[in-house]
């Protein structure tokens, strides 16, 4: 069976002692979707990671919600944004679940490109897909192209579920090996 498209970042398990409010500033140039990796913002705050391993120590974490300016979440009844995201040059807060060293988080692999256990504790970048505007859902996958090259993220293993197998589209858990927490130079792949 073939696995889920499931696009976007999750933290492997909630911990809100490990998550911050970030504003959203409205000069922010790229739309925002819960699951999508964030960068510190030139201007302050938080904006979406631009992926391939871009500035990859300037990694916030993961986006887990999303506020409009009054703090009520996007899409809901009496939100000042109607939308489930930020689009572009909307501004609000991010709920962020920090990228901590050794926190984990769950991402799956790039359309197109198909793991193996051969790849645990390889290192690998962001890809920064746009999001879905329909669905709400972030865009940012795991490129294996440049597999033990870029060393934005460490893959940790698979997620051990029925519906989740070696290939196309696999959830993996891996934790971020460069971030405004960890620093950079670390050791690439295996």
């Amino acid at each position: 069976m073939a696995n889920n498209d499931n696009l976007g970042f999750r933290p492997a398990d909630r911990k809100p002692d490990q998550e911050l409010m970030f504003e959203v500033k409205s000069s922010n140039g790229t739309a925002i979707y819960v699951g999508d990796v964030v960068d510190v913002a030139a201007t302050g705050g938080v904006t979406p990671a631009s992926g391939g391993g871009t500035n990859p120590e300037r990694a916030v974490g993961v986006v887990v919600a999303l506020y409009d300016t009054n703090g009520i979440p996007v899409g809901a009844p009496g939100a000042a944004v109607s939308t489930k995201y930020l689009a572009a040059s909307t501004a609000g807060y991010a709920l962020v679940a920090l990228a901590i060293p050794g926190r984990r988080f769950i991402a799956q692999s790039q359309t197109g490109q198909t793991p193996t256990t051969a790849d645990v504790f390889g290192t690998t970048d962001l890809v920064a897909g746009a999001g879905d505007t329909t669905t709400a859902r972030s865009g940012h996958e795991l490129t294996f192209s440049d597999l033990n090259t870029g060393g934005q993220l460490l893959i940790l293993g698979k997620v051990e579920s029925p519906d989740n197998t070696w290939g196309e589209h696999v959830d993996l858990y891996v934790c971020f090996n460069e971030s405004i927490f960890g620093g950079t130079g670390k050791a690439v792949g295996v």
